[in-house]
């Protein structure tokens, strides 16, 4: 059994049992200063999980009471602290949540009247729930994939065509 004690955490969440309990978890861009606690943080963890038993769940002792929790979850923190050490914005959610039509589109970077042209058109699957529509997050990341997919296929065309007529892209 490994025993992690942590002197603090780089967040507290408090997420009262609401509609936001149901929402993506969202950390902006963090801090200077949270930057370097996760540094340190997401090292020490690393250190500690490594040396123990694959298997095992790690446990970590916070204020003298002991947590078990799965390995898959410590992998999942240490992204996130990895991330947030590099700087970036982190979004957390499940893969089967449902999302607006403004999340959706805030997820893609794209307009909400153009999700909604997407929606209608077929493209990306949706169902109504009242009058508002839900997408699930799973349908809007295999858009995503398409559509990066075909654009990587469409700029291997070109620059193969670019090299086949000469222009100076080799």
């Amino acid at each position: 059994m490994l025993k992690l004690c942590f002197v603090y955490f780089v967040y507290k969440i408090n997420i009262p049992l609401t509609f936001q309990h149901f929402m993506p978890f969202i950390v902006k861009k963090p801090t200077a200063k949270e930057q370097t606690a996760a540094k340190q943080s997401v090292a020490a963890l690393r250190q500690a999980t490594n040396s123990a038993t694959k298997n095992n769940d790690v446990v970590f002792e916070v204020g003298g009471k002991i947590i078990p929790v799965p390995r898959k979850a410590v992998m999942l923190f240490e992204k996130v602290l990895d991330e947030m050490a590099d700087g970036r914005s982190i979004q957390i959610m499940a893969v089967n949540d449902e999302l607006s039509t403004q999340e959706a589109a805030d997820f893609l970077k794209v307009s909400r009247p153009h999700l909604v042209k997407l929606l209608e058109t077929g493209k990306i699957p949706y169902k109504k729930v009242g009058v508002h529509r839900r997408v699930l997050v799973e349908d809007v990341k295999n858009y995503n994939a398409a559509l990066q997919k075909t654009r990587k296929e469409s700029l291997d065309f070109l620059v193969k065509q670019a090299q086949e007529l000469g222009l100076g892209y080799d």
